[in-house]
C-alpha cells in the first residue's frame, strides 16, 4: 500500500515592512514656539522635515538647524531611524547665529518692528556684521535684500500685517522665494492670514505662482484647510480675470435677442380657449436681394428700354406667328 505524504503548499510572500506614520513636535528655541509636524516615519529624512517646516514653522530651510536630545546638528541625508527619533518626540529648531540671522528670525517671528528696523532690512540701515563690512556696495545691496525677504517670509507666516506693510513699502521683494520655491504669499495662504494676503496682492504678488511642489497659493490654502483664505484668493483671481474681459459698446443686430429688438409692449403670445399659450416666432425683416451688399453691380452700359420698345418686343413674335398661319 502506497503511502501518501502530506502535501505542503508553498506560498511566496513579500516581507515588506508596513510604514507607520506619526507626528513629531518641533520647538523653535529663539521664541519657544512649538509646532506639530504630521506625516513622518522612520524613513523620513531630515531634509524632508526641513521642507515641511518651511510652511509649518515659517523658517526657510537654509536657515534651519535641527537637533535631537543633544545640540548636535542632524545631517540632512540621515533618517529618523538613524537618529533614533521616536513618535511624538521633540526636536529642537534654531537658526544660524552667523551674520545676525538668529536676531533677525527672533524679531520677525515676534513681530518686534522697532527692533527689526535696526537689523539691516532697509537700504538706509546702518546695521553691519563682520561679514557685511567686507562686501562691496553691490553685494551689500543684495545682502540687505536677502534679509528683507527672509523677514517678509517669517512675518507673513506669523500674520504680522504691520511688519509686512513696512517691509513692502521699504522695497522688500514680494516675489522673493526660498531655495525650495516658497514665497510669502504661499506661507500666508497656508496659515490663513487674510490681511497679509491682501497686502501682498496689493504689491503685485502673483496668485498663479507655484512653489517647488507645483502648488499655488490657492492650492496651499485648500490643502491646509484655510477656507477664508481660499475664498479670498478665489475672489481676487476671479476679479483679475474679469478685468481683462472687454465688453462691446454697441452690439450688432444679429447679436441681439428678440426682447432687445422689439418694443416690450409688443404682445408676443396668444391665449387659446383652453388656457394654452401660443408663442409668436419673432423673425427679423429681410432685405431685398437686389439691395444686398452681395448683389451684382449694375452696369452703366445697360439701358432700360422705353415703354413702346417693350411693347414692340413683346408683340412682334405674336404678329409673326399670325402671318405664318
Amino acid at each position: 500500500m502506497a503511502s501518501h505524504g502530506k502535501g505542503r503548499s508553498l506560498r511566496t510572500t513579500t516581507d515588506t515592512p508596513q510604514v507607520t506614520f506619526f507626528s513629531v513636535k518641533v520647538r523653535l528655541l529663539e521664541t519657544g514656539e512649538m509646532f506639530r509636524v504630521p506625516g513622518c516615519s522612520r524613513l523620513t529624512k531630515v531634509a524632508e522635515l526641513k521642507e515641511k517646516l518651511e510652511l509649518a514653522a515659517g523658517i526657510p530651510a537654509h536657515l534651519q538647524r535641527l537637533s535631537y536630545i543633544d545640540e548636535g546638528d542632524l545631517p540632512d541625508k540621515s533618517t529618523f531611524k538613524y537618529n533614533g527619533i521616536i513618535p511624538k518626540g521633540t526636536i529642537s529648531l534654531r537658526s544660524w547665529s552667523q551674520d545676525g540671522c538668529s536676531d533677525l528670525v527672533k524679531a520677525a517671528a515676534e513681530g518686534d518692528l522697532p527692533k527689526l528696523k535696526y537689523l539691516g532690512v532697509t537700504a538706509d540701515s546702518n546695521y553691519n556684521t563682520p561679514n557685511s563690512l567686507l562686501l562691496s556696495l553691490e553685494a551689500k545691496c543684495d545682502w540687505v535684500a536677502a534679509r528683507a525677504s527672509t523677514a517678509l517670509y517669517i512675518a507673513s507666516h506669523r500674520g504680522h500685517t504691520a511688519m509686512v506693510r513696512f517691509l513692502l513699502r521699504n522695497g522688500a521683494n514680494v516675489h522673493g522665494k526660498t531655495l525650495l520655491g516658497s514665497s510669502p504669499l504661499h506661507v500666508a495662504a497656508a496659515m490663513g492670514n487674510c490681511d497679509c494676503i491682501d497686502e501682498l496682492l496689493a504689491y503685485g504678488a502673483e496668485i498663479q505662482d507655484t512653489d517647488g511642489n507645483g502648488h499655488s497659493a490657492l492650492d496651499l490654502a485648500s490643502l491646509w484647510g484655510q477656507k477664508k483664505a481660499e475664498n479670498r484668493l478665489f475672489l481676487y483671481q476671479w476679479k483679475k480675470r474679469a478685468s481683462k474681459v472687454s465688453l462691446k459698446s454697441h452690439l450688432d443686430p444679429k447679436e441681439l435677442f428678440p426682447h432687445q429688438k422689439y418694443d416690450s409692449s409688443l404682445r408676443t403670445w396668444r391665449c387659446g380657449p383652453q388656457a394654452k399659450n401660443y408663442m409668436v416666432n419673432l423673425v427679423t425683416h429681410g432685405e431685398y436681394s437686389g439691395t444686398n451688399i452681395n448683389a451684382p453691380r449694375k452696369s452703366n452700359n445697360q439701358r432700360r428700354p422705353a415703354k413702346h420698345e417693350e411693347s414692340n418686343v413683346n408683340i412682334k413674335p405674336c404678329i409673326d406667328g399670325l402671318k405664318q398661319g
